[in-house]
């Protein structure tokens, strides 16, 4: 694992040459999945089912799956596929039971060593549409489509009226 100057993380599988790259924001909304991962990983290591996929930025998601006994960390794309609009790359690394136990040990080590990376925040935004404008957030979203914009700004609309009292 290497932590560069800009609070980027790249994790390499030496073996395989397979990594996954994190920004800070990425990496703080992984650190913040690891109770959850490890939940579903120790349902998948006794044969039971589970499936579970969170988004952690950018078109990175974080996957475990009882049919594959590995924690996933992989870049997903979209596909116009009904039901199942996304789908893993190539790009990304698949960590064995124990190399998630070592990675989660280098994640204490990296908030000991580099009290920095605890101070990351995720992405914040002051509006739906600057959310949706987000590559880092939204990565999926067509801000093409007017539709969606429109719905973003009625919803703001909404919430300035409720905050302000009006009925």
């Amino acid at each position: 694992m290497y932590v560069l100057e800009d609070n980027e993380v790249i994790i390499k599988d030496i073996r395989t040459k397979k990594c996954a790259y994190f920004t800070g924001a990425r990496w703080k909304r992984f650190v913040g999945e690891i109770d959850t991962i490890d939940e579903h990983d120790e349902v998948a290591m006794v044969g039971k089912t589970t499936t579970y996929r969170q988004h952690i930025g950018g078109t990175w998601h974080i996957s475990v799956d009882n049919n594959y006994p590995t924690v996933d960390i992989r870049r997903w794309y979209e596909t116009l596929d009904v039901g199942n609009p996304l789908k893993p790359t190539r790009i990304g690394i698949a960590l064995t039971y124990h190399n998630w136990d070592n990675l989660k040990r280098a994640v204490v080590r990296v908030a000991e060593e580099i009290p920095g990376m605890t101070a990351v925040s995720h992405c914040w935004h002051d509006s739906q549409i600057q959310q949706m404008l987000c590559s880092e957030c939204t990565p999926y979203t067509d801000i093409t489509d007017m539709n969606l914009v429109k719905a973003a700004e009625a919803a703001e609309n909404l919430m300035v009226d409720i905050g302000d009292g009006a009925t």
